[in-house]
Parts: C-alpha cells; sequence; structure tokens
C-alpha cells in the first residue's frame, strides 16, 4: 500500500469531525485546485502563469493580490464571504493562504502534490518518520502550527513545512487543509482540528507500517 492510499483513511476520520462549512468550503476550492494542477502537469502556459501570480499572493492579505481574486476569495461561497465592514473572512483567508501555499508547493515539480485524503497531519507524520535526525525540530514547527492564533502566524510556520514537503516528495489535500484552516480561525472548532491533526501525525506508523523513505515513491501519480 502506498503511503498516499494508507493516508486516505486518516483523512476520512478527520474529515467526519469537520464543521459542514468548513467541508463547503474544500468542495468549492477543490475543482479549481484539480484543474490548475492537472493543467500545470501537462505543461499549459495558463496554468504556470496563474500559478507564478499565486506565489506572489504568498503571505500578503487575503484579497490584496486582484490577479489571484479569482482563484482565492473568487472560489468561497457566498454565503462564507466577509463584508465590506469587516474584511476578508476566515474562509476567504484560508483560501488564500491554502492556494497560495498549493502554488508554492507544486512549483518545479513534475508530479502531483494534491493528493485527496491525505490531510495534513498526517503528511507531516511521514516526514517526521522519513526524516528521523530533523524529527524532533519537525515535530516543534508542526506544534506551532497548530497552535497559532492568526493566519499570519500558522503562516510562519505552514511554509517551511511545506517546502520540506516538496523536498521530501509527499502531497496534501489542499481542499481539505483550507477547511481546516478555516477551523482553526475559528476558536468554536479550533480543538477538534488540533485533535484530528495530532491523531494523523502520531498514528503514520499505523497506517503505513513505517515511514522508510521507500513506501511512498510516486505515490503523487494517478
Amino acid at each position: 500500500m502506498t503511503a498516499q492510499a494508507a493516508a486516505t483513511g486518516r483523512s476520512d476520520a478527520g474529515g467526519r469531525m469537520r464543521s459542514r462549512e468548513h467541508r463547503e468550503l474544500g468542495r468549492a476550492l477543490e475543482p479549481r485546485i484539480d484543474r490548475l494542477q492537472n493543467e500545470y502537469l501537462r505543461g499549459s502556459p495558463s496554468a504556470r502563469a496563474d500559478l507564478a501570480q499565486l506565489r506572489r499572493g504568498l503571505g500578503k492579505p487575503a484579497g490584496s493580490v486582484p490577479e489571484i481574486w479569482e482563484h482565492t476569495i473568487g472560489a468561497v461561497p457566498e454565503s462564507m464571504a466577509g463584508s465590506d465592514s469587516t474584511g476578508p473572512s476566515r474562509a476567504e483567508q484560508a483560501a488564500h493562504a491554502a492556494l497560495t501555499l498549493f502554488s508554492l508547493h507544486l512549483q518545479s515539480q513534475a508530479a502531483p502534490v494534491h493528493w485527496q485524503g491525505v490531510s495534513f497531519g498526517w503528511a507531516v507524520g511521514l516526514l517526521a518518520q522519513r526524516d528521523r535526525a530533523r524529527e524532533q525540530a519537525i515535530t516543534r514547527r508542526f506544534m506551532a502550527a497548530a497552535t497559532a492564533q492568526s493566519v499570519d502566524e500558522l503562516l510562519v510556520h505552514v511554509r517551511g513545512l511545506i517546502d520540506q514537503l516538496k523536498a521530501a516528495g509527499i502531497g496534501v489535500d489542499y481542499a481539505a487543509f483550507a477547511g481546516d484552516i478555516a477551523a482553526l480561525l475559528t476558536p468554536a472548532r479550533r480543538e477538534s482540528v488540533r485533535l484530528v491533526w495530532g491523531r494523523d501525525f502520531y498514528r503514520v506508523d499505523s497506517a503505513s507500517g513505517h515511514g522508510d523513505a521507500g513506501d511512498a515513491d510516486n505515490e503523487g501519480t494517478d
């Protein structure tokens, strides 16, 4: 069993704990993420341009980069959008964060990095299992991300983890990740996301047997 297939069971359990609102956000973003990934991997110049624009939005406030509105705040269901008086909603911040991180992850890759059913917690857990020399540092960064109180604080820790996942050839379900980010920014849902991430992070061994680098060669391919 590949790492991607083993991870699906872990993420399915987490999905049942997500609120309907946050699952709805993931469903809204999924087609856009799939299309961008598929077109990029086929060598589409327009997809490359879209992803380059998304990368320019990294670390910037949601809605501040007009060129990426279509893929970020424009993809959020109207019921979850912010108002003129409140600024970007949690869902809009989450969509912006997830899509810009996805664009970073996919850059220069020849295989998919959006793995449906693979939770962020499981992916980082696999990374820690594979890289024993840096396991403690990865764990500390992951825990810092899970306890972040704002999207800016979250991105400080997550961006480094995405760089490491990219180098290790490990993907993430970015649609579900967007829902998780929105939930982390929602005080009433924050603890449930931390619970799911913690479970997934520490259940990598039981799901995949072990975390050796040879377990998941080409797991992102169709």
